[in-house]
C-alpha cells in the first residue's frame, strides 16, 4: 500500500511531462496543418472550378498572402530573436570604450571583458559604498526589447523577477498595418464576383478618387515596405517602429496621389508610373505638386530642398535614409551631431559603419554651401580625402 501510495505520484507526473510533449508536437504541428490544409485545398478547387472561378480564386489567395507577409515576418522574427542582441551590443559599448568599465553594463562571462568590469565594478562600490542595481545603458536597452532579453540579468537581480510578460512592443501598428494592405490590396486585385453588390447609397463621387494612381501608388509603397522589412530582419533590427513607418507611408502615398491628380500629367499610363514612383519615394510628389502651382503662388511655397542632404554620404542606401528619418536625422548637421549609443542601439548597424558615416558627415558640413554643386567637395573626392578623421 505505501509502494502504491509513493508510485502514484510519481507516474502522475511522467503521464504529464507526457501530456506536455504530445501537446507541445501540436502545438508546433497546427501551423504546418493549416498550410497543408490550405495548399491542398487551393490545389483542389483550381483543378474543379472553371476559368472565371479560377481567376476569383487566384485574386483572393494573392491578396490574402502579400497582406499576412509583412505581419509574418514579424512574428517569425520576435520567435528567433535570441538574448545575442544584448550580448553583441555590449560587446559594441566595450570595444568602442564610451564610458568607466564600472559604468557599462555587465559582460558576458565568457569575453574577455568580465574581469576588468568586475575589478571595476568592485572598485566603484568600495568608493560609493552602494551597491546600485540602475544602468543607463542597459535601461536603453530593455526600453526596445524588453527585460527579458538582458542575457546577464541574473548578475544584478537573483530573484528573478523579470519574467514578466515584456510590453514594451505592442502589436497595434502591425494590426493597423496589416488592415491597411489588405485594403490596398484589396483596391489592386478588385474581385470581380463581388462588383454586384451594393450595400450603401452612390455618393456623388466628389472629391474624385484617382483608384488606378492610388491602386499603383499602393503597388510602390508595398514594393519599399516589404523590401525594408526584409532587410531589418536579417539586421536584426526588425521592430513595431517599422510598421508605424509603414503605416505613415501608406496614408502619405494616398494623400500625394490623390492630390496629383490635379496636375495634368501626361497620359494615363504615365500618371499610373508616377504614382508607382511616389509609393517609393514621396518626395517626388511634393516636388511634382509645387511644380503645379503658379508661378506666382510658388514663391510662397517653401523650398524642399537641403543643402546637406543625407545622400552625399557614401554606402548610405535610400532604405539606410528611411531607417535615419525614423530617428529623427534628416541631413548631414543631424547624422554629425547623433548619440553614436543610441543609434548602436536602435539601428542594429555595425560600428564601422556608424562611425564612418558620422565621420563623413563631419566633414562635408564643413563645406560651404550645397556639397554636390561644391567644387572643394569634388576636389576631396578626387584626392580621395572621404572623412574628416
Amino acid at each position: 500500500m505505501w509502494k502504491g501510495v509513493v508510485g502514484w505520484p510519481t507516474g502522475w507526473r511522467w503521464r504529464r511531462r507526457t501530456g506536455r510533449g504530445w501537446f507541445r508536437r501540436l502545438l508546433f504541428a497546427i501551423p504546418w496543418l493549416i498550410l497543408l490544409g490550405l495548399v491542398a485545398g487551393t490545389l483542389l478547387m483550381a483543378v474543379l472550378l472553371d476559368q472565371h472561378s479560377r481567376l476569383f480564386l487566384l485574386k483572393l489567395v494573392l491578396a490574402a498572402a502579400l497582406t499576412v507577409l509583412p505581419a509574418w515576418i514579424y512574428l517569425l522574427f520576435i520567435s528567433s530573436k535570441g538574448k545575442r542582441l544584448y550580448d553583441e551590443f555590449v560587446i559594441n559599448l566595450y570595444r568602442l570604450n564610451i564610458d568607466r568599465l564600472g559604468n557599462l553594463p555587465a559582460p558576458p562571462q565568457h569575453t574577455t571583458y568580465y574581469g576588468m568590469w568586475k575589478e571595476a565594478h568592485a572598485q566603484l562600490k568600495a568608493v560609493t559604498n552602494s551597491e546600485t542595481k540602475d544602468n543607463l545603458y542597459r535601461a536603453k536597452f530593455e526600453a526596445v526589447y524588453g527585460v527579458e532579453a538582458v542575457s546577464t540579468r541574473g548578475l544584478i537581480d537573483s530573484e528573478q523577477r523579470w519574467n514578466l510578460r515584456d510590453r514594451t512592443q505592442t502589436f497595434a501598428p502591425i494590426l493597423l498595418a496589416t488592415f491597411l494592405i489588405g485594403l490596398g490590396w484589396a483596391l489592386v486585385v478588385q474581385p470581380d464576383s463581388l462588383r454586384q453588390y451594393s450595400l450603401v447609397p452612390t455618393f456623388s463621387g466628389v472629391p474624385r478618387m484617382p483608384y488606378e494612381a492610388i491602386c499603383f501608388g499602393f503597388i510602390g509603397a508595398y514594393w519599399f515596405i516589404l523590401q525594408d522589412i526584409v532587410r531589418r530582419y536579417y539586421r536584426d533590427d526588425l521592430k513595431t517602429d517599422a510598421y508605424i513607418s509603414a503605416i505613415t507611408r501608406l496614408v502619405i502615398v494616398a494623400v500625394l496621389v490623390t492630390t496629383m491628380g490635379l496636375v495634368p500629367i501626361g497620359t494615363m499610363q504615365q500618371q499610373q508610373l508616377l504614382a508607382f514612383i511616389v509609393g517609393v519615394f514621396p518626395q517626388v510628389g511634393l516636388e511634382v505638386i509645387k511644380g503645379g502651382i503658379h508661378v506666382a503662388f510658388r514663391r510662397m511655397v517653401p523650398t524642399l530642398r537641403i543643402n546637406h542632404p543625407l545622400s552625399s554620404v557614401d554606402g548610405l542606401t535610400i532604405w539606410d535614409q528611411a531607417r535615419l528619418l525614423e530617428e529623427g536625422i534628416e541631413d548631414l548637421e543631424n547624422l554629425a551631431t547623433a548619440n553614436l549609443v543610441d543609434l548602436l542601439l536602435s539601428m542594429r548597424m555595425p560600428v564601422a559603419r556608424l562611425v564612418d558615416w558620422i565621420d563623413q558627415a563631419i566633414l562635408l558640413i564643413q563645406l560651404p554651401g550645397p556639397t554636390q554643386e561644391n567644387e572643394a567637395y569634388r576636389h576631396l573626392q578626387r584626392l580621395g580625402i572621404r572623412t574628416a578623421t
